[in-house]
């Protein structure tokens, strides 16, 4: 056993090359990063060379390339690769935060396991940002690097640009890098030109941050727009195209205005809501029904549609006479 102690103790671990390939945008230790796992510790760092594991304490921190993995304390696992020692794995204990220069992730505990390229995170909530995204989880968040993917358990949430929310028992999110590649980009579509990133600290940065593209939500589903909310069973909702549907025992809100149905399909686009008794193929009750509230305000409050003057009791008068002299001439 071999301990390092003092204000910063550093120690580097060198992973075996990857296969070449370019690294991804985004949380990427694992995915394509050819570069070394710096460690860093401000109270110590204990190398335990028998069990392969090496935990650095107080305001401990791994990097790799862009991405940094800071707790109060890590415990990184290694073994003997092709080029020397390699991590594996990293686990990471108190005020834990995993950040790029464009997203950070952020909980309590949480584990890294660069094989699989994913970490799971625990938190009160767990929470996952982006420039454009949020997405948070009391029991869980995983993310897992190759598909640009978080799973997000327990009184999951997600939002765009803070206008639209959709919640579940259990979200699974699909992001793309803002450069075009992804889960929703084609096989061999050649990626756009990646924009250049503003960075936390200022200054631009080559790369393209995660922008999120689909979530499915299911069980609890509470989806929330600027006009209605609409709940479910089960839900999706495709960011890019606008569109959402759920499906279930929904139920449409507006306006203090209720429908019910099976099916909702909602364009967030346009604000156009439809609401079905069963989704398109299905089976059983195929009529929706709704319940409208009318304005219950106090009849003397009402403002009048159409208001005019009457005519005047003088003119009225005037009126009588030129009758009755008409018809003392006749």
């Amino acid at each position: 056993m071999m301990r390092a102690t003092g204000a910063v103790a550093a120690l580097a671990l060198m992973l075996a090359l990857a296969s070449g390939q370019a690294a991804a945008q985004g949380f990427n230790m694992s995915e394509g990063n050819d570069n070394p796992i710096q460690v860093y510790a401000d109270d110590g760092i204990e190398w335990v060379s028998e069990a392969n594991r090496v935990v650095a304490r107080g305001n401990a921190k791994a990097i790799r390339g862009n991405v940094t993995v800071n707790a109060d304390t890590l415990t990184a696992y290694y073994r003997q690769g092709p080029s020397g020692n390699e991590i594996w794995r990293l686990d990471a204990d108190g005020n834990v935060t995993i950040t790029t220069p464009t997203e950070t992730a952020t909980g309590y505990k949480g584990t890294y396991d660069l094989d699989k390229a994913i970490f799971v995170l625990r938190g009160t909530p767990a929470k996952l940002v982006t420039p454009t995204d949020v997405v948070t989880a009391k029991d869980t968040l995983e993310y897992w690097e190759a598909d640009h993917m978080a799973v997000a358990r327990g009184d999951a949430y997600a939002s765009s640009n803070n206008e639209k929310s959709i919640k579940a028992d259990v979200l699974t999110t699909h992001f793309k890098d803002k450069d075009g590649t992804g889960t929703g980009a084609k096989p061999g579509a050649k990626p756009a030109a990646k924009p250049a990133v503003k960075s936390k600290a200022g200054g631009d940065k080559d790369g393209g941050s995660l922008e999120l593209q689909r979530a499915d939500a299911y069980g609890h589903v509470v989806l929330t727009t600027p006009q209605e909310v609409v709940t479910g069973d089960r839900g999706d909702y495709n960011v890019e195209t606008g569109i959402a549907t759920v499906t279930g025992s929904v139920k449409l809100t507006r306006d203090g205005n209720e429908l019910n149905g099976g099916f909702a399909h909602v364009n967030l686009n346009t604000g156009i809501s439809k609401l079905f008794g069963a989704a398109p193929g299905g089976k059983g009750e195929t009529r929706a029904h709704g319940t409208f509230t009318p304005d219950k305000q106090d009849p003397d409050k009402r403002k009048a549609v159409f208001q005019g003057a009457g005519p005047s009791k003088g003119d009225a008068d005037v009126d009588a006479e030129d009758k009755a002299s008409k018809d003392g001439r006749r």
